[in-house]
């Protein structure tokens, strides 16, 4: 754990009010509809989301008619269930699909197992994460030949010297910085779910941003 980042239950943010311009960057905007995009790809008939913030995506789930619960240690954002992602409430199997996009992050890495647990326990199905990414450089390419037709795209983290990350009263750790190899990452969720990875790639529009989604193995 870094040093004096001791583990707090209490919300790390002062001002809940996530409804500002400052917040909903166009960055942040694209991450939502990527969050959305991953979620309703699974088919889900009901979701967890784990730290929904300002609630846009958990609100766009619950308008594709999909039973939408909300979870967050800070009561202030009135999730439908106030509580730790160490220990979630729920029975086993409980959602179809569980969303935690940047919230792992919020929390010491040696909790991550503990947490990554939690959320396969209650998972049925599929489990999307995001996670914040550090790159000194984030090089991106595009390319799209044919109208309606998806275009390919690929963002590639390049850091030369990873600094040490420093505990910045919110986040613990990120991926990218020393010690925290995208390698890592991947065996930390191969080996704490029991769930497959089935897409792993960095957001090419917000490359601070890093999307995991996992399935349940057959």
């Amino acid at each position: 754990m870094p040093r004096n980042s001791k583990r707090s239950f209490s919300p790390q943010v002062d001002d809940p009010n996530y409804l500002t311009m400052s917040y909903l960057s166009r960055e942040r905007w694209i991450s939502f509809w990527y969050q959305l995009m991953e979620v309703t790809e699974t088919k889900p008939e009901s979701v967890l989301e784990i730290g929904p913030g300002p609630g846009i995506v958990i609100r766009a789930i619950r308008d594709f008619g999909v039973f939408g619960v909300t979870a967050d240690v800070d009561f202030r954002l009135r999730p439908t269930v106030g509580t730790d992602i160490t220990k979630l409430p729920f029975v086993d199997k409980a959602f179809d699909c569980v969303l935690a996009a940047e919230v792992l992050e919020h929390i010491p890495f040696a909790e991550v197992p503990k947490a990554l647990t939690e959320i396969s326990r209650v998972c049925r199905k599929s489990m999307v994460i995001t996670l914040p990414h550090f790159s000194q450089f984030s090089p991106s390419f595009a390319l799209k030949f044919f109208p309606y037709v998806p275009r390919l795209q690929k963002a590639f983290p390049i850091s030369i010297f990873p600094p040490k990350h420093r505990f910045d009263g919110q986040h613990y750790w990120e991926i990218g910085k020393r010690g925290y190899p995208i390698s890592r990452i991947r065996n930390l969720l191969a080996e704490n779910t029991g769930f497959r990875l089935i897409k792993d790639y960095l957001i090419e529009e917000n490359p601070f941003h890093h999307m995991f989604v996992l399935k349940k193995n057959q």
